[in-house]
């Protein structure tokens, strides 16, 4: 039986984990991770056109799991989430000195759909293509009617952030019970045919 922190991954030999590389809107490598303390790290290499050197910043975000995806003016967006609280910080897209001191929105919190019996996000997925930014996340469930099992919620994003949750019903719901089987008739084409 799942417990609330059955998803998550321990780390004595505080090793970072969960690492994205990809480049920033200004062109620049930059790597999200997971932290030895738990919390989301971004990590600029130094490259890229508008190279100000290399830079570890902390994004203030407790994870379990973290992705990262890309708004449709190329600017990054991280979600983490721990236990079943989801929060996002964005990339601002700006230009000039101040551009390292100002790079994130604040940390919002994304409200989840309600899903008796949640236990716990297990994964979080991000996607970009023609119709903009999608998240997708695995949740943990424990219910009684079906033991543990998991849902999974999808929302596109908005100019507000995510959308609404679309959910898929829990895998290994109980079955509707099939109805009893109808005994055999006479009148039917085939008939019985007593032997002697």
């Amino acid at each position: 039986m799942p417990h609330s922190d059955h998803h998550r991954s321990t780390n004595p030999q505080g090793l970072w984990r969960q690492t994205a590389l990809l480049r920033n809107s200004r062109g620049q490598d930059e790597a999200i991770s997971i932290g030895p303390d738990g919390m989301v790290w971004s990590f600029i290499a130094g490259s890229g056109p508008d190279s100000a050197g290399q830079r570890l910043e902390n994004l203030g975000l407790q994870a379990d799991f973290v992705t990262v995806g890309r708004h449709s003016d190329d600017t990054l967006v991280v979600m983490a989430a721990q236990g079943l609280t989801l929060q996002y910080r964005s990339e601002i897209a700006s230009t000039g000195s101040g551009y390292l001191h100002q790079r994130w929105t604040p940390a919002r919190a994304v409200p989840l759909p309600e899903i008796a019996g949640a236990v716990g996000v297990r994964r979080l997925y991000t996607q970009t293509d023609f119709s903009g930014l999608r998240i997708a996340l695995i949740v943990d469930t424990d219910m009684p009617e079906h033991g543990p099992s998991y849902v999974m919620a999808c929302s596109q994003w908005t100019d507000q952030g995510p959308g609404p949750f679309i959910l898929v019903p829990p895998l290994g719901a109980p079955k509707p019970a099939a109805p009893p089987a109808a005994a055999p008739t006479s009148t039917g084409f085939f008939r019985r045919i007593a032997l002697s």
